[in-house]
């Protein structure tokens, strides 16, 4: 019976993992500022939080997983070393959900950028993050192109502004918008 038993749930267990998580989004936009030394403040926006239809939960299932996970619950804040003062809110832009985090930071090294010699910033592009890969899409640095998915900034550059792409739209994807206004926009 245990032979059977233990198969069973190993199974069962991996039919949980591959079937939730199904968040998407088309475009994320970074802005890091930083105000004294390596602290600052930084916004994160995701742009058209969808869900994908090739996972077994519903519709209603994926906004909750964004709300009691991301917007209730500290998902984004476990990701990212060293932020306080968190901020987070869902809103309406270009008939899309969107989303926002913003929040302070002690040092903007422990966000992933690096400082070479305080010669130049660099911040690697291509992490697989809180809701799926990333790649460049724009920036105010130099990108290193995809053989060095590497965005460079001058030492003395004190803002930092980056914009990825996740998901493409289309008709795997589903837009969580009209359960967010139906539950009255909360």
């Amino acid at each position: 019976m245990k032979r059977i038993y233990i198969p069973f749930l190993i199974l069962s267990l991996l039919y949980l993992l591959n079937f939730t998580g199904c968040l998407a989004v088309e475009t994320k936009e970074y802005s890091f500022r930083l105000t004294k030394g390596n602290s600052g403040e930084a916004t994160i926006k995701f742009i058209n939080i969808m869900r994908t239809k090739d996972s077994a939960s519903t519709i209603e299932d994926a906004y909750n997983e964004l709300v009691e996970s991301y917007l209730k619950g500290t998902k984004p804040e476990d990701e990212m070393t060293g932020v306080r003062n968190v901020k987070k809110r869902l809103y309406e832009q270009d008939n899309q959900l969107c989303g926002e985090i913003t929040f302070t930071f002690e040092d903007i090294r422990d966000l992933k950028f690096f400082n070479y010699k305080g010669l130049v910033w660099a911040y690697f592009v291509g992490f697989t993050g809180m809701i799926g890969n990333e790649s460049y899409f724009s920036s105010n640095g130099t990108y290193g192109e995809a053989d060095m998915p590497v965005i460079f900034w001058d030492a003395s550059q004190k803002e930092f502004n980056f914009k990825t792409t996740l998901t493409t739209p289309g008709e795997n994807t589903e837009s969580l918008l009209p359960v967010w206004k139906s539950r009255g926009g909360n």
